[in-house]
Parts: C-alpha cells; sequence; structure tokens
C-alpha cells in the first residue's frame, strides 16, 4: 500500500471491496445481540477513522518509521486502559508488553533520530495507534456481548466499508472510480487478507484479555525483520538485531505470564 498513489483510495477500495464481500455472507449468521449495535456504531466510526490517519501518517513519512510506531505503541495503550478499566495482568506479562512496545518502536530509531519534517508523520503514527487502541478494547467488549463474534465480525467490516466509501464519494467521486479501475483487483486481495486478519484478532479479543492480543499480534513486525534479512537480503544492524531480541523476550514474559 505504501507504493500506492493515493493511500486513501487504497483503503478505501481495501474497506469497501471486504464490506461487499461480508455483506453477502451475512444471511448465512444469525443476528447480534441489540447490546453490541452501539459499540458496532462507535466501532466502524474509530476503524474508519484508523485508516484515514494510518493513510496521512504513509502521506508524510515512511512506513519503516510509521508502521512500529504506530504498532508499537498500541500495546501500551491497551494496557493502560485495560488497568484503567480493572482488568489485572501478571508483573511478568507487563514487563513483557513493555519489552514487546520498546522493541518495536525502537525500529523507528535503526538508523538515527527521525528529523524534523518527520514529526508530522509520527503524530499520525501515534495517532494511528490511539485509534487501534481504542477499537480493541470496544470489540473485544462488542464480540462478547454480540453473542456470535462472527456476525458481529461482518456487521462490522460492513459497516466500516460505507462509512470509508461515503467519504471517499464526498471527497472525490470521479478519482475514486478511476482509482478502482486502475489499482480495484490489487486492492481487493489487500483488502481480503487485511479482513481476514483482523476478524482473527476479534476472535482472539472475545477469549482473552485484549492486552494480551494487542502485545501478541505485534510480534508480526519481528517476522517482517527475518523475511527482509533472509529473503529480500536487508542489511540487519545492531540496533535492529536488539530491537528484536527485546519483542523476542517481551514474548517469552507475555506467555509466561
Amino acid at each position: 500500500m505504501k507504493k500506492d498513489e493515493d493511500k486513501f483510495l487504497s483503503l478505501t477500495l481495501m474497506a469497501a471491496t471486504s464490506a461487499v464481500l461480508c455483506a453477502l455472507a451475512l444471511p448465512l449468521l444469525p443476528g447480534v445481540n441489540s447490546r453490541a449495535w452501539p459499540i458496532l456504531g462507535v466501532s466502524a466510526i474509530l476503524h474508519a477513522g484508523y485508516r484515514i490517519c494510518l493513510s496521512l501518517g504513509y502521506k508524510y513519512g515512511e512506513m519503516s518509521q510509521v508502521y512500529p510506531i504506530a504498532r508499537g505503541a498500541t500495546p501500551l495503550f491497551v494496557a493502560l486502559a485495560s488497568v484503567a478499566m480493572g482488568l489485572s495482568l501478571s508483573a511478568w506479562q507487563y514487563l513483557g508488553i513493555l519489552a514487546i512496545a520498546v522493541g518495536i518502536m525502537g525500529l523507528t530509531f535503526d538508523r538515527g533520530f527521525p528529523t524534523s519534517h518527520a514529526r508530522a508523520a509520527i503524530g499520525f503514527a501515534l495517532g494511528t495507534s490511539a485509534f487501534i487502541a481504542t477499537f480493541t478494547l470496544l470489540d473485544s467488549k462488542g464480540a462478547r456481548v454480540s453473542g456470535h463474534a462472527y456476525a458481529y465480525i461482518l456487521w462490522l467490516f460492513v459497516l466500516e466499508g460505507l462509512l470509508m466509501l461515503m467519504a471517499a464519494l464526498l471527497k472525490s467521486p470521479v478519482r475514486l472510480a478511476r482509482y478502482a479501475k486502475a489499482r480495484g483487483r490489487t486492492c481487493l486481495v489487500n483488502g481480503l487478507v487485511m479482513s481476514a486478519a483482523h476478524a482473527l484478532i476479534i476472535v482472539a479479543l472475545s477469549r482473552s484479555q485484549p492486552a494480551l492480543v494487542s502485545a501478541l499480534r505485534e510480534v508480526s513486525v519481528v517476522f517482517g525483520v527475518i523475511f527482509g534479512a533472509v529473503f529480500l537480503k536487508e542489511s540487519v544492524g545492531f540496533v535492529r538485531m536488539l530491537c528484536t531480541l527485546a519483542v523476542t523476550v517481551g514474548l517469552f514474559f507475555t506467555l509466561l505470564g
């Protein structure tokens, strides 16, 4: 997605195609509990806000800078919110979450501190992280009270896709149509992959504490480093190796708790 000319339209098409497919599958599942609808509405708005904020982050900064901050700060936000909500974790788990967050965000600084022109990108990355943390907690609650986590997931993707599509149509319907013609197939595939990944996260949230799920999902950044080193022959410096080790140790502490 970072290579796309218009990140917002790319994310919009990904959400819209996912919404269409989810809408077709809705008749196959039971309805959700009425208590889940307010949560669904707010969560859909937050998901749309997350996509918009992420697209702005990629507009002003590099993916290697925006992505680690957006993903790395999320476990800390979720853990702090969980404490405020009275959800308790062990000392080992808190330590593990901290190590994972610091390790992931540290990947941003493997080539030195960001320059002043990158402040906007960092700001949007932190905003993205706040969106993720908030809807993570909401989806954890919503999936549990919905009565059927999979129906909750489908409705969430439908509502999110509608919101994103409405925003894109209000902004520039002609440009959206042209972009869909040029990049529609790629966005369809990417949208399916992203939606499937998030669906698995929501299922996990319905069965475990959100702080743990949030921390463990970010371990994927480590696989990105390994993939880049092994298959793309990217150089892995001392700082990046140290950060990867911190995430690995954090994962061990989290599972140990």
